[in-house]
């Protein structure tokens, strides 16, 4: 084992991407003499009851390049900081059970093609992929067959130079924390479209995810959009001008009611 980084050296910030995580890093190592619940990581970074719910997961994110110490206490489980592994866990491993569990439908979930009907072979995929902060958990795999497990890696590997800004908003579980964290992560510059696309969708398929776009400026939230010719094809660019808070408890809540109150005020004007 080797000692503990501080959250906020160079080395630190190159090795955790996540915020969520660094966030419960850095509740743990403020705190690495003792052991906290989930609960109490929430209160001291700051969460209301209900706010990134799936915390536990964020941790056990961690887990790969530190020693996080897990014990029980009555219903709680609690967690302490112990040190930095020298040698990363293998996060490549996936058991036999979470294999057979995500091939069981034996269908690709993008052509629907199977092996039986049309002789494909079929992969365990990261719908989030590792390299952008994805996770072994059996809900961020899927089944795709060879064609459309290539064809993605090809795509994706496109955006690997934005994989830090990725990793900023793909695992929030709110489709339009997802879409707003991503614009934000990019300071101001051009976010390619596509990319929103594939971000909107990484957690669930969105059938309108411009939809969940355009929403967001029910929540004062200004954005323009451009487009460039780069070689033979023309590319659409967003670019974020202007972003409020996030409201308090769930996003698509607070959207429905300010479309609400518009349609009071237009109700009471005519």
């Amino acid at each position: 084992m080797a000692d503990l980084l501080h959250p906020n050296s160079e080395e630190f910030l190159q090795t955790v991407h996540g915020v969520s995580e660094r966030g419960i890093y850095k509740v743990l190592y403020n705190h690495q003499h003792e052991s906290l619940t989930i609960a109490q990581i929430r209160q001291e970074m700051g969460l209301q009851a209900g706010e990134q719910e799936q915390l536990g997961r964020r941790l056990r994110n961690l887990y790969s390049n530190f020693e996080i110490e897990k014990s029980r206490n009555g219903n709680d489980f609690l967690y302490r900081l112990v040190a930095r592994r020298e040698i990363a866990l293998n996060t490549e491993a996936i058991s036999n059970r979470v294999r057979a569990e995500v091939l069981k439908d034996q269908r690709c979930v993008q052509c629907g093609r199977t092996p039986k009907e049309h002789h494909v072979v079929l992969h365990v995929d990261h719908k989030i992929p590792q390299a952008w902060g994805g996770t072994n958990d059996i809900e961020n795999l899927q089944a795709l067959c060879s064609d459309c497990n290539e064809g993605k890696k090809n795509l994706y590997a496109t955006y690997d130079k934005f994989a830090d800004k990725i990793q900023l908003a793909a695992n929030y579980d709110e489709v339009h924390r997802r879409i707003g964290e991503l614009l934000k992560a990019f300071d101001g510059k051009p976010v390619p479209s596509d990319l929103v696309e594939i971000v909107a969708k990484s957690k669930q398929y969105q059938d309108d995810w411009q939809k969940r776009m355009r929403e967001l400026r029910e929540l004062g939230w200004q954005y323009s959009f451009t487009k460039k010719k780069e070689g033979n094809r023309v590319r659409s660019y967003f670019i974020l001008e202007r972003y409020e808070p996030w409201p308090d408890g769930s996003i698509r809540a607070a959207i429905k009611q300010q479309e609400l109150l518009k349609k009071q005020a237009r109700q009471e004007s005519d």
